[in-house]
């Protein structure tokens, strides 16, 4: 180890070899302690060098994160360090001399793991499942959608999940199921509520003292008068264990459609999602150039599979070098060849699917082209929500988060979902990273039509940018936290979750406030910086319109950062409540959601006896 211990605090004489300046290189996955304040110790994870640098050169090398040449970081040094007084040339060979020294990671490292081939296992057969909640014509819809779409044969089963409050629209989606098994080449099963109820007294049955758990997450008496979006994903995972299961909004159609921006092979984390505009419905649906696939047999190419199948099955042959540039090292540096893809998605072609209209603020430069110089107006082509959202190619991701139509490797150990609210899908996606650190997310390079019926021109600019916070918060509270070093298995750290809702209801007020505030304060700080390099970039478009949109969020941002925001600002929270009250509610379904997870486990297993059961006694027949 003495070997490998130099200190260097500002350049050497040694000239690199040329080599060095072409290779793709980020500054990750090291351990950094501060000596005194002219030394720091910086510790590779990977492989054990270690040296002792100037603080101001480890805080520039935590600006080099992403893979780039080293021209390209020295560029970036020189125009960003005061110290280097714009001189790239000391801060190339600065790099250059800790690449050499194995300081930096390779890309060249990434590829060749992600590369190495794995023994194929057989992937889980899928079911597939329609969720719904009285939206009878669109699940007829999307049924006659069904028909079109291909060889239904290829899934081991159907589901309707009915979370309907109406009774008028359970019976019209239990006759549109039975309408359905007439001339499908597979039979559907209806889960309404009385199978549901079924379900949840066969489960309660196996597993009493879980009793509790169980009625948290899909009891529906638990949630009078809420949107249960999580309960009726739950009630999926729960009638697919052991499977893969792909999971479709009633108000999708099932039709893969291409990209209007399209790029070859497949990235990682490239770029976010990208997006383009249209001023009315038939111009959205004309534009659209159907896949030669149906999405269903689409989502299966990579679920389930491991990273290293689905590069090959995805890219055309294995990952290229230069796939890497300006990928998140820390991120790819956690994967491995045998990788699980454990969540597969999809874009949007038509509604976006968010839940306000500001989802244009993180798209990207060409995106935001394409906004600003749309025919019919920035404004109109954000509230008609007709739009493609998607990625321009396939994309390995570590996050998963909204997607109206959603693959679920079941055959491995995943989390129930949140019964009630929205940011479900992102707190489900925070878990499934914290059980499973080295798993995968694919999003498919294509999109599937989501047209709802109802009108969501309600979801304007007007509405603030600066969001109150909500589930999402425990979601990111959740990221911030996970150690990928953790050794431990997914079910312990299931296990772990559980303690943690406990231990945070624990809390007093004073410092649940402070959690609140704290939370929402570092999410209001990433969405003020989000802001401020859009707003740079607008300077370059036609459009002050968009600019003048950019200034309302960050002068919004910078209020809401001064100003503490209280937890009685949440969506949903009667006037009048006060915040001990709130924080009280808040204690309630955190330990609901514990014992939820604890007991997790020992009812997924019973489930798979108990579906059985009430499939062979017709309780879920048509």
């Amino acid at each position: 180890m003495a070997d490998d211990l130099s200190i260097s605090y500002s350049l050497g004489s040694e000239t690199p070899p040329e080599h060095a300046a072409e290779e793709l290189v980020a500054f990750a996955d090291c351990e950094l302690i501060g000596l005194n304040p002219q030394m720091m110790l910086v510790i590779n994870r990977q492989n054990g060098k270690q040296q002792v640098l100037a603080p101001q050169v480890v805080e520039g090398l935590t600006t080099c994160t992403t893979f780039r040449s080293i021209a390209e970081h020295a560029k970036h040094l020189a125009e960003t360090r005061p110290e280097l007084k714009g001189q790239e040339a000391m801060a190339r060979q600065v790099l250059e001399q800790l690449s050499d020294a194995g300081m930096l990671l390779r890309a060249s490292t990434i590829s060749e793991r992600l590369n190495q081939p794995v023994e194929k296992t057989p992937a889980a057969p899928t079911r597939a499942f329609i969720i719904t909640c009285d939206r009878p014509e669109a699940v007829q819809r999307l049924l006659s959608s069904l028909l079109r779409a291909g060889n239904l044969t290829r899934q081991d089963a159907l589901f309707l999940v009915d979370d309907s409050r109406d009774p008028a629209n359970r019976e019209a989606n239990r006759e549109a199921v039975a309408t359905f098994n007439l001339t499908s080449a597979r039979d559907m099963y209806y889960v309404g509520a009385d199978a549901q109820a079924a379900l949840m007294q066969g489960l309660i049955a196996a597993n009493p003292e879980h009793e509790a758990g169980i009625r948290f997450l899909i009891d529906p008496a638990q949630w009078t008068g809420r949107k249960t979006y999580g309960r009726a994903r739950t009630l999926a995972l729960l009638l697919s264990v052991g499977y893969r299961a792909i999971v479709m909004d009633d108000d999708i159609l099932c039709q893969a459609i291409l990209p209007p921006v399209r790029e070859e092979g497949i990235g990682i984390s490239g770029g976010g999602r990208k997006a383009a505009f249209f001023p009315d419905k038939d111009t959205l649906m004309h534009s659209g150039q159907p896949a030669d696939f149906d999405p269903l047999t689409g989502h299966a190419v990579a679920l389930g599979r491991s990273l290293s199948e689905a590069i090959q099955a995805l890219n055309g042959g294995p990952l290229d070098t230069s796939q890497l540039q300006r990928c998140n090292a820390a991120m790819t540096n956690v994967l491995s060849a045998d990788s699980p893809i454990l969540v597969t998605q999809c874009g949007s072609w038509g509604d976006p699917g968010t839940g306000s209209a500001h989802w244009a603020l993180s798209l990207d430069e060409d995106s935001v082209d394409r906004l600003v110089t749309a025919p019919h107006g920035m404004a109109e082509a954000l509230e008609n929500r007709l739009a493609w959202l998607g990625s321009s190619r396939h994309n390995i991701m570590k996050m998963a988060f909204m997607s109206q139509m959603t693959g679920l490797d079941n055959s491995a150990l995943l989390p129930p979902y949140f019964p009630v609210f929205r940011g479900e899908d992102l707190l489900f996606g925070a878990m499934v990273e914290a059980m499973h650190h080295r798993a995968a997310i694919i999003e498919y390079g294509w999109a599937v039509p989501h047209l709802p019926l109802e009108s969501r021109r309600d979801r304007g600019l007007r509405e603030p940018i600066a969001g109150a916070g909500g589930v999402s918060l425990f979601a990111r509270y959740l990221t911030e936290r996970i150690d990928y070093k953790d050794a431990t298995n997914p079910a312990q750290r299931l296990r772990h979750l559980a303690a943690d809702a406990r231990r945070v209801a624990n809390r007093s007020n004073d410092d649940l406030l402070l959690d609140y505030r704290t939370e929402l304060a570092r999410g209001h700080a990433d969405q003020l910086r989000a802001l401020n390099q859009q707003f740079q970039r607008s300077r370059d478009l036609p459009s002050n319109n968009w600019q003048g949109y950019l200034q309302r969020g960050m002068e919004e941002m910078q209020q809401v950062l001064v100003n503490p925001r209280s937890p009685t600002q949440l969506k949903g929270i009667a006037e009048g409540t006060s915040e001990a009250e709130v924080l009280a509610r808040f204690r309630e379904l955190a330990r609901g959601w514990a014992d939820a997870l604890d007991g997790w486990v020992a009812v997924r297993e019973a489930s798979v006896t108990v579906v059985r059961e009430l499939v062979d006694d017709g309780v879920m027949a048509a």
